[in-house]
């Protein structure tokens, strides 16, 4: 019979099974993905210049949906964008493993064929300590363009993710101006409409550092921060403007991007997952990954191009929330 000596016994307890009362640290990962314009349907092009996908195509979709980190395992919490129903999401992130929480914009009547909007969301997983609190969305953010149209607001949830309280946003800021310096003097349209977002913002951003709960914002920023090296006005603005003390912490931190369905366009990062800096010791150390298709899978898809993944891949990173 073995036996062991009182305190490595109650080591051995405690390290398998937790001291009472105390939560035991886990590793999550949270992502983000902007999957181009994604409906339910086959062959239903959302918009006038979606996506048609057929079932081979959402079947791709699903092996990245399922292999999302950096250990090709799903992600935890993904902020989603360009999502165009519920349906749409739950094909991927399926309610027998998933929540989807879509912005609270979006409504379920249906609509014709390239009539559609797309939409922000979040999805956690199912069975693994991750409770909704509730709903709050960033409306601020559906600012009306020139052309009268609203753009997106962020699909934000308070969370309950082992024990602590989480503020998970999903971020889609305006296009068309990743890579215009002084967007704050600009008079384009696309770069003055992703100013004026930045306000409700930075407002939803104090709000949430003066409640003491923190927070993560992920998504498609529609700016490449590094190319400014970070003196850019609108980083500048989110961040508290102290670039030796930032209120976030932003990943990629050095990646740069290499997603085969951009080949040819800038390789600046666009999408980011920007942690509140009161919790930045929660990411696990060179967990940042990119989740690249494929070349082989792009040729599979019914293009033969790879437009039917996404022109963003998976971007994710561990936390390991105590």
């Amino acid at each position: 019979m073995t036996t062991c000596k009182a305190f490595s016994c109650a080591l051995s307890f405690w390290i398998a099974f937790g001291l009472p009362g105390v939560s035991m640290a886990k590793v999550y990962t949270v992502g983000a993905w902007n999957i181009e314009n994604l409906h339910h349907q086959d062959n239903f092009k959302i918009r006038q210049f979606g996506t048609r996908r057929k079932p081979g195509d959402y079947q791709l979709l699903i092996k990245y949906a399922e292999s999302f980190g950096r250990n090709a395992q799903p992600a935890d919490i993904i902020a989603l964008q360009e999502i165009g129903t519920r349906a749409a999401a739950e094909r991927l992130f399926p309610p027998t493993q998933y929540h989807v929480v879509m912005s609270s914009r979006y409504t379920d009547v249906a609509r014709p064929e390239g009539e559609g909007d797309i939409f922000t969301a979040v999805a956690f997983r199912k069975n693994r300590g991750i409770s909704l609190i509730r709903q709050e969305d960033i409306g601020g953010l559906s600012v009306r363009h020139a052309d009268g149209h609203p753009v997106r607001a962020a699909a934000t949830v308070l969370l309950d993710v082992n024990g602590k309280q989480l503020w998970f946003a999903s971020i889609h800021l305006k296009s068309s101006c990743a890579s215009t310096k002084r967007i704050d003097t600009s008079k384009n349209d696309d770069c003055q409409t992703l100013w004026a977002q930045s306000t409700p913002l930075l407002n939803w951003i104090k709000a949430q550092k003066a409640s003491n709960i923190p927070f993560i914002l992920a998504g498609d920023f529609n700016r490449q921060f590094k190319r400014f090296k970070n003196e850019g006005p609108l980083w500048k603005k989110l961040s508290g403007g102290d670039s030796n003390s930032p209120w976030l912490d932003q990943h990629p931190a050095s990646t740069t991007r290499r997603c085969p369905t951009r080949k040819g366009k800038s390789t600046q990062p666009i999408d980011w997952i920007l942690v509140e800096s009161t919790i930045k010791d929660w990411v696990v150390k060179n967990s940042f990954w990119e989740r690249r298709f494929t070349y082989t899978d792009i040729a599979a898809t019914s293009s033969g191009k790879g437009d039917e993944l996404s022109d963003h891949c998976p971007i994710s990173l561990e936390l390991e929330i105590p």
